[in-house]
């Protein structure tokens, strides 16, 4: 099948809808994937299918090297549906903290309707 097809077909779904493989209870897309120099071969993949834990410390490292900001980075991560269980899990309490004080903060949580984010910071030791 083609991009082009899949483009075509995914048009008539609610753009809002979570895009899995193999069915409803399936794994939640993540990524879409093509080589660098060559995206005649493009693919999709899960978290089980992917590092997610270097996805996670590259995207944060990227930060670190001024290549994004602190902000972009945090909204890529939830485009993607990456979880802050995820990054705790990942990056550890101070950096999950953070994020999440800096996403309620800013305003980003509420922006992209990421309710769980408040909830995060309410069960957070802020003193």
């Amino acid at each position: 099948m083609k991009v082009k097809d899949i483009i075509k077909r995914l048009e008539k779904y609610n753009p809002e809808a979570v895009l899995r493989l193999g069915g409803p209870k399936g794994e939640e897309v993540l990524f879409t994937c093509a080589l660098a120099q060559d995206d005649n071969n493009v693919w999709l993949e899960s978290a089980p299918m992917c590092d997610l834990n270097e996805e996670i410390a590259t995207r944060f490292q990227q930060v670190k090297n001024g290549e994004i900001t602190e902000l972009e980075n945090y909204r890529n991560l939830i485009e993607l549906g990456i979880s802050a269980k995820d990054v705790k899990r990942v990056m550890g309490d101070d950096v999950f903290s953070k994020m999440m004080m800096t996403c309620v903060g800013s305003g980003l949580a509420e922006e992209m309707g990421r309710e769980d984010l408040f909830d995060c910071t309410q069960h957070m030791n802020l003193f």
